[in-house]
């Protein structure tokens, strides 16, 4: 029973600690660790909708809702509207958003790349492999 709490417990600190790192390292474009996620979602599938990219980021629509409009208000995204559905909405990365892409995806890779600097190949491809695993039970469990 203890191992199984401190799994929680070291998962969350790494996800705190990432945060950090990535509030920290993205402040001077008025990014944070809540909207950053956004812009990646919409790099992998630019025109989706509040509902999609929710899912995608997995957090509700209300804090999706609030993390887009700061996002278009500083210039990273724009919504427009579907043809399909006047009522709904597709978002899409700015030039600007488009930008800063580069740079998030070289912060992830660098404070990975610090986090796990002692670790060999192959002990970070069984990291992989088990976090994977770990996290497609979370899902099921989810459900």
């Amino acid at each position: 029973m203890y191992q199984s709490k401190s799994l929680i417990k070291r998962i969350a600190h790494i996800s705190k600690c990432t945060q950090y790192h990535m509030d920290e390292t993205l402040k001077p474009y008025n990014l944070s660790s809540g909207t950053y996620p956004f812009l990646l979602a919409l790099w992998q599938d630019e025109g989706i909708n509040l509902e999609t990219i929710s899912r995608k980021v997995n957090v509700d629509k209300s804090l999706s809702t609030r993390n887009i409009q700061k996002l278009i208000e500083l210039g990273y995204l724009e919504k427009l509207s579907n043809l399909q559905d006047c009522r709904a909405y597709r978002l899409f990365l700015t030039d600007k958003g488009k930008e800063v892409i580069p740079l998030i995806k070289s912060e992830i890779n660098l404070w990975i790349d610090a986090i796990t600097l002692d670790l060999s190949q192959e002990e970070k491809d069984a990291l992989d492999s088990t976090l994977e695993k770990i996290q497609k039970r979370a899902e099921q469990k989810r459900l």
